[in-house]
């Protein structure tokens, strides 16, 4: 196995005004309820610590995040790399990059949104940091639940990946693609899995999983390009559609827990079919995607299963 690097360098600011009501808290317990990445050390209340490989270059970098009465979030940086390019980057993952002023009305319009609204108040989607991981997990979490795949990855993340100290709390990046392109076996990964992972990083170096080329993209050629990539399929390219390019108002269509919570929420005889999905989810617009999420953590106690490990 290649040795993890650890990087620890001063810190360097920089300041994200959510369009409409956002809880940094709220992204926390996304975070956090559900699993904690690999992380050692203490973490201060109210602090979100990040950790992710920068797209331009794939440079491990951590962030720690706080939120004042203003609702105004502040970031520290902690590693090598452009402040402006990571501020835009947590934006992304914290969908901080989308206007959410039109959000309370979704929920005025229709009853369940509303309760999810109060539920998980000022809630927004935690996205994946990059394509590249998020389609990494796919491959990863393939016919294994959910914490077994969550099990290998922060063996991999720890073993592969790079440890950063944010004010003595260490966490890991995932690996950078040249250290999968690589990898000849590991522990929980079987069949054609580690072959896939080869072949996505590949991938990832030769530019096919650059996140924001493929989020300026029409959805139907973004998804076509993602079902090319070894080991995703139509699930997968949806995954990593709607919650790495976060793709706001559109809906998962192959995902079947989403359509029994719908079913239980909305009090329906039975799940709806697509065509009952489309109609019912007239009312979220332009949300569609966020009110997914919001109806998945229903089945989830309120977490989420994400990347990175939150403080609080």
């Amino acid at each position: 196995m290649l040795p993890h690097m650890k990087t620890k360098a001063s810190t360097r600011t920089f300041e994200l005004r959510p369009l409409g009501p956002y809880s940094l808290e709220e992204s926390a317990n996304f975070i956090g309820a559900w699993h904690k990445a690999p992380a050692e050390g203490g973490t201060k209340t109210g602090h979100l610590h990040l950790a992710f490989l920068t797209d331009d270059g794939w440079n491990p970098v951590g962030v720690c995040l706080t939120q004042d009465e203003s609702g105004s979030v502040r970031g520290e940086v902690y590693g090598r790399a452009d402040v402006g390019a990571i501020k835009r980057h947590v934006a992304r993952i914290l969908s901080l990059d989308v206007d959410g002023r039109g959000w309370p009305e979704v929920g005025k319009r229709d009853r369940v949104v509303g309760m999810l609204q109060r539920q998980f108040p000022g809630f927004r989607p935690v996205n994946w940091s990059d394509a590249y991981e998020a389609a990494a997990w796919c491959v990863m979490s393939t016919r294994i639940n959910m914490r077994q795949a969550q099990g290998v990855k922060d063996r991999m993340c720890r073993e592969l990946g790079h440890e950063i100290d944010v004010h003595g709390h260490r966490l890991w990046t995932f690996p950078e693609p040249s250290r999968l392109e690589v990898l000849k076996s590991f522990k929980g990964l079987f069949g054609r899995k580690v072959e896939y992972l080869n072949r996505l990083a590949a991938a990832a170096l030769a530019g096919d999983l650059d996140t924001e080329m493929l989020r300026a993209l029409p959805r139907e050629e973004a998804l076509e390009r993602l079902q090319r990539l070894a080991g995703i399929g139509e699930f997968g390219s949806q995954l990593i559609r709607l919650r790495a390019l976060s793709a706001v108002d559109e809906l998962p269509t192959r995902e079947p827990r989403l359509m029994g919570a719908i079913r239980v929420e909305y009090g329906l005889d039975a799940e709806p079919t697509l065509t009952e999905l489309e109609a019912l989810s007239e009312k979220w617009k332009p949300y569609r995607m966020w009110v997914a999420v919001h109806l998945r953590r229903t089945l989830m106690g309120g977490a989420g299963m994400m990347h990175s490990r939150a403080s609080g």
